[in-house]
């Protein structure tokens, strides 16, 4: 019996043996005639592609970011502008329509003069953050007025 089940364990050690040796063969072979070479090559060729897609994702996500970063600053400065039209008092700048873009502020409604006119601008230029103003007030009765 103690042979038996000696006997039986040789077996097992050299099936296995064997079946080691014939995947080892199967892989030498397979190596030699460039099938595991080429499925080499393209696993490396789809890392790198995978590795450039999440580059470009990583990209995307941080110019999307920066895009919302440059919205709140432009909202930010828009808000600061409108207040400092508001403190002014004049019912007809805290009318006026504001927007920004790239920190530059564009004004545009109607007043009666070219002082209420100016008084927007320079208020909207005194602004922190403020890179520059496009004034499109008109004035009031003067369609033609260059503003």
């Amino acid at each position: 019996m103690h042979l038996i089940r000696r006997s039986s364990v040789v077996k097992t050690l050299a099936i296995a043996a064997l079946a080691l040796a014939l995947m080892g063969a199967g892989l030498a072979a397979l190596w030699q005639g460039g099938a595991l070479q080429q499925a080499w090559h393209w696993s490396q060729g789809v890392g790198q592609t995978l590795d450039a897609s999440g580059q470009r994702a990583s990209q995307a996500v941080e110019r999307a970011a920066q895009a919302n970063r440059r919205r709140a600053e432009d909202d930010a400065i828009s808000s600061q502008v409108m207040d400092a039209l508001a403190a002014s008092q004049s019912q007809e700048l805290v009318a006026l329509q504001v927007e920004t873009s790239h920190a530059m502020v564009t004004v545009r409604g109607t007043v009666s003069s070219r002082p209420l006119l100016d008084r927007a601008v320079a208020l909207a230029n005194s602004t922190p953050g403020v890179h520059g103003v496009f004034s499109l007030i008109q004035i009031q009765g003067r369609a033609d007025a260059p503003s």
